[in-house]
């Protein structure tokens, strides 16, 4: 009988058990974990959502065999993210969360499908299901409607805010400088570098993004790839899937 996949874990700011959150917890990874063990995290997960965690902000970070995934608690929201998938920050629940990382059918975790293809099915269905029974708003794109269904409303600037906006923004920014944390370096061109730091403040994972200069609720964005915003906060502060980067003076 197939066992089903595993996956590999980090653990931010969160006990071992994920049934705690403290700011001194130091990244924590897990390797080979199996479904089950997975499930009862994220479960876990979900209960921190409803309480005051101080200064924590607990994350799981799960590498699974068919993409990356990122699980927070933000705003007391259990917040879902992917890379692979092109969706992010919107809410769902621990189970359903759950089933698009293992790519299982009933909730079951010793279910789990190892099949690529059958995970993205699973994933497509779930998203249309909730895109219906939620109403939600699709945002607006450039000249054709976004891949990510779950962005909030932005329209562009035009060219000379724009410009002013990419020169403002423009320089490093860091979540902060430990294992796990992110940096972002933005061009004035609008060429974006994404890093993830691992051990000694090596770079563990990259990508390469396009921002363009946008408005949404108010405020001033890039809209990153065709698939995220980069909200500016203020002049030293972003934010970029649920996270908070800081730019780094010289």
């Amino acid at each position: 009988m197939n066992p089903g996949p595993t996956f590999s874990v980090t653990l931010h700011h969160l006990s071992p058990d994920a049934k705690t959150a403290d700011a001194g917890y130091p990244d924590a990874e897990q390797a080979n974990v199996p479904a089950e063990k997975l499930h009862a995290l994220i479960g876990a997960m979900a209960a921190l959502a409803g309480r005051a965690n101080g200064g924590a902000t607990p994350e799981l970070r799960i590498t699974a065999p068919h993409g990356r995934f990122t699980v927070q608690v933000a705003e007391g929201q259990l917040r879902f993210n992917s890379w692979t998938t092109r969706v992010g920050g919107f809410d769902l629940t621990a189970e359903q969360i759950f089933a698009i990382i293992a790519g299982i059918e009933d909730g079951d975790p010793g279910a789990a499908v190892a099949l690529e293809g059958k995970a993205r099915w699973l994933k497509l269905g779930l998203l249309t299901i909730l895109i219906v029974g939620s109403n939600v708003v699709t945002a607006w794109m450039l000249t054709r409607p976004p891949p990510n269904p779950f962005l909030p409303a932005f329209k562009p600037l035009e060219a000379a805010p724009a410009g002013r906006l990419l020169a403002s923004v423009a320089g490093n920014y860091q979540t902060g400088a430990g294992e796990g944390d992110r940096g972002l370096n933005i061009l004035p061109d609008g060429r974006m570098h994404w890093v993830k730091f691992g051990p000694k403040a090596a770079v563990v994972e990259e990508s390469d993004l396009t921002g363009q200069a946008v408005e949404s609720g108010g405020r001033s964005a890039l809209f990153a790839n065709g698939n995220a915003l980069v909200e500016v906060v203020d002049g030293s502060t972003l934010k970029f899937y649920g996270d908070t980067y800081r730019r780094k003076v010289p």
